[in-house]
């Protein structure tokens, strides 16, 4: 329940650029198909998935960091570290999934994109969790300020490596065909829920020792009046009898 709600706020946070994602999202794979033909649309996937990830992902970084207050206010509520820090992580594995219906849906209208398989989704779940398994405990250890760029130019550079790193590689996996497509997909997959653990685990050590008692901001503290009122806020969301779209953003 908590989780839940607190995945709805990171959803709420965006809901203004949803839709333009969706759309860049799904335009992704045709026009990189055209640009790469030699790659079908499994380039155009590859990228729809990054994009779709990590710029959903760096926008609400990008607010709470704008809010301070509010990772504070948060902290003050029922939700513990462990769930505030958990709902990040599965906030980018249902971007994925959304990316993954998109990509599902476009092969079967669009035949020249290629076909979508449990290879292509769970090969790019691997690859999605270690980037998420690098770039979420590099944030919270030294912050949105001190990661955007580095994350930003990966994001920005990513369509002009990426075919040169598929161009290039050369690497023999027919030694995978000794072992049933299931077990090799399923361990594949396994192993990237192995990543997220460790890397969600590493990244709530980092958020449990994180100061958030008192924020200053302009010589300004945090009101223990407000703290109250969004408390009850919070739990009262967590009951349904208001929105979570109504509480503060303070």
């Amino acid at each position: 329940m908590m989780l839940f709600a607190l995945l709805k706020k990171d959803f709420l946070i965006v809901k203004k650029y949803v839709l333009i994602m969706l759309v860049v999202i799904a335009l992704i794979p045709p026009v990189m198909r055209w640009r790469t033909p030699e790659f079908t649309g499994v380039f155009g996937f590859i990228l729809s998935v990054i994009f779709g990830v990590f710029m959903l992902l760096q926008y609400v970084s990008l607010k709470e960091y704008q809010f301070p207050k509010a990772a504070t206010l948060l902290c003050a509520t029922p939700f513990s570290r462990k769930a505030i820090v958990s709902s990040k992580y599965i906030f980018c594995m249902a971007i994925y999934a959304i990316c993954c219906i998109v990509f599902e849906l476009e092969t079967l209208f669009m035949p020249g994109l290629g076909t979508s398989d449990i290879k292509l989704f769970a090969f790019m779940f691997l690859i999605v969790s270690v980037f998420i398994g690098i770039y979420l405990p590099i944030q919270y250890k030294f912050g949105y300020e001190k990661t955007k760029f580095a994350f930003g130019v990966i994001i920005m550079a990513s369509p002009f490596i990426l075919p040169l790193l598929m161009r290039a590689g050369n690497l023999n996996l027919n030694f995978l065909s000794m072992f049933s497509p299931y077990l090799v997909y399923g361990g594949i997959v396994l192993i990237g829920f192995a990543i997220l653990a460790i890397s969600a685990s590493l990244s709530i050590k980092i958020y449990d020792k994180s100061r958030l008692g008192v924020i200053k901001k302009e010589g300004e503290t945090m009101d223990r009046d407000t703290i109250f009122l969004y408390v009850i806020a919070v739990i009262a969301s967590c009951f349904g009898l208001i929105n979570c779209s109504e509480l503060p953003i303070v």
